[in-house]
């Protein structure tokens, strides 16, 4: 039973869900709020639900959604100890369900997950002494490791390669055709976050035509599980070193924990990256992680390959995209493979012609 004067406390705040114009009003309060009790506000974050005083209106608790993700908790240590945190997450995680999401996710400092568990929460990977991330839908993993194991192939050296393909290049090619040489089999994933210049239905098309005459690669289409704004959001946003690192170690973990057990996967093969900061230094957590010894599954081998260049430069697909930008059409075609040529040249170089011919 909850004291009289915890259930005063509890009576004197209201909840409030608050989007589009009325949390652009209420933004700057919700921002000094989490400031004052050591927080950054997300600005990814679409809704929020909000606990507000009935004294003088001010914010005492809320919780953020960005899309499946629930973000920004917070709780004023005055009503610390009271039910508002589960009365505060109970309709966070309504708005999320009702928003079509079959299941949700979050990130807490490792100390601070018996309260989510009350909301309903369970632990995937841990962090230690940093911080442990969670999930709603605990079945539909296990779901998603179930179908995985579906194409699980039998050999002595199991490959894997994760992939944005960005466009898919030369360089994603060869990467996948040494890891191929190297193994039995290889596993692909694509990223599905749809945040590229290509779009994911464009990317999963040019990696299965890109690699369709390669008999021993498996591909996989991209999941909340692996390189996602879930496990990873700042894949995407490529800012704050330490959340990157924490993000970049929990999707390592559930690579290692889940992923690789369900198909037997015993290396995995990145690119070295000499250009863009953050896929640098995710490879190395990556390597350390792969090969962490708390962790109680076997380690995974990371294979780190040189890019291979062209004149001089190495193949990426961010190069791709400045040339498609340049409308210097030829210059990318000794960077991609055929296929993805012919679909840049229709969907690029055939939209300028026709937005010429119509100036």
């Amino acid at each position: 039973m909850l004291s009289l004067a915890i259930r005063s406390l509890f009576a004197d705040a209201k909840l409030r869900v608050v989007s589009g114009g009325d949390l652009q009003s209420l933004w700057l309060d919700i921002e000094r709020f989490l400031f004052a009790n050591e927080l950054k506000i997300d600005r990814a974050i679409k809704k929020f639900v909000l606990a507000t005083s009935l004294d003088d209106g001010r914010i005492v608790a809320c919780a953020g959604l960005d899309e499946n993700v629930i973000k920004c908790v917070c709780v004023d240590k005055k009503y610390r100890g009271t039910e508002l945190s589960l009365k505060v997450g109970t309709e966070i995680v309504k708005q999320g369900l009702e928003a079509g999401y079959d299941d949700l996710f979050l990130y807490t400092k490792q100390g601070n997950s018996k309260r989510f568990r009350r909301w309903g929460f369970s632990p995937l990977v841990e962090i230690p002494g940093a911080v442990t991330f969670m999930e709603y839908n605990r079945n539909r993993l296990s779901d998603y490791l179930k179908n995985l194991s579906r194409k699980k192939k039998e050999g002595g050296r199991v490959g894997s390669v994760v992939m944005n393909a960005n466009p898919f290049t030369n360089g994603h090619r060869y990467l996948v055709e040494r890891a191929c040489r190297e193994c039995d089999w290889v596993h692909v994933f694509l990223v599905r976050e749809d945040v590229s210049y290509f779009s994911y239905p464009d990317r999963l098309n040019l990696v299965r035509e890109g690699l369709c005459d390669i008999a021993n690669v498996i591909i996989h289409e991209g999941s909340d599980y692996i390189v996602s704004h879930v496990t990873f959001p700042q894949y995407f946003l490529k800012d704050d070193d330490q959340v990157n690192q924490r993000a970049s170690a929990v999707d390592a973990l559930m690579f290692r924990q889940y992923i690789g057990p369900a198909l037997g996967i015993t290396v995995r093969y990145v690119g070295t990256e000499p250009l863009d900061k953050t896929t640098g230094m995710y490879n190395r957590v990556l390597k350390k992680y792969l090969l962490e010894s708390f962790c109680v599954q076997k380690p995974i081998q990371l294979e780190e390959i040189s890019r291979i260049k062209c004149d001089g430069k190495v193949v990426s697909a961010s190069r791709v995209r400045e040339l498609i930008k340049e409308h210097q059409y030829e210059s990318v075609r000794s960077l991609v493979p055929c296929s993805t040529f012919d679909f840049i040249k229709w969907h690029f170089m055939s939209s300028d012609k026709r937005k010429d011919a119509s100036s």
